[in-house]
């Protein structure tokens, strides 16, 4: 047995690598294939769906311009929707998002994320009836215009049905291949008479061919 060749370092054949994997090239697309598909499945019909509802409104004030982005996820606006739309305040407030434009102060958008779209388009819509209700005489306001009437949103923002599928496939295709690669790397069989004679420090004397 020849010492060296167990202390030498591992040296990978590329060559002999790359044909163990399109040996089992088949294998990698199934993996590829069924890690794709699982992923399209529950995006598509399992994970739960996120849909969103939107519009742009212009506050006007008949004196000083505030941030009214607080007062309209306020408790008091936020009570008035709740009670209309039998919901909590702190389901509401975290379906909320109000964004004040830096190119224009006096416009915010308001965007409301639910599990249903119908029930997107009527947070919305109440909380600027609530706002203006509740709060446009304390906070002395001329009035509110719509710029973007909000829209019942079929399409679900989340999950992302095609973004997820593609990290599946991909997910599929390096477990794969890892797996092929590690098996390839921890082989412990001779491939070739040349690490036989490696191994054994002795010349090869004949080959006994292996009909297939």
């Amino acid at each position: 047995m020849n010492n060296d060749y167990l202390n030498d370092e591992m040296e990978i054949d590329l060559l002999e690598l790359l044909k163990a994997l399109l040996k089992n090239s088949k294998k990698i697309l199934i993996c590829t294939f069924v890690c794709g598909m699982v992923a399209f499945v529950l995006s598509a019909f399992i994970l739960p769906k996120s849909y969103v509802s939107s519009t742009d409104i212009t506050i006007h004030p008949q004196g000083e311009l505030l941030d009214y982005t607080s007062y309209l996820v306020g408790d008091r606006v936020l009570n008035d929707v709740g009670s209309k739309l039998k919901m909590d305040s702190s389901s509401l407030n975290e379906s909320i998002v109000v964004t004040r434009d830096s190119n224009n102060s006096y416009n915010y958008n308001i965007a409301v994320t639910t599990s249903d779209p119908n029930l997107s388009y009527k947070v919305v819509n109440e909380v600027i009836k609530a706002f203006e209700k509740e709060l446009s005489g304390e906070l002395n306001l001329y009035g509110i215009t719509t710029l973007n009437e909000a829209q019942v949103n079929n399409v679900p923002v989340s999950p992302n049905v095609k973004k997820n599928t593609i990290i599946g496939v991909l997910v599929g295709f390096t477990i794969g291949v890892a797996y092929f690669v590690l098996c390839f790397l921890f082989d412990k069989h001779f491939k070739n008479k040349d690490e036989v004679e490696a191994y054994l420090g002795v010349d090869v004397l004949a080959e006994i061919p292996v009909n297939k």
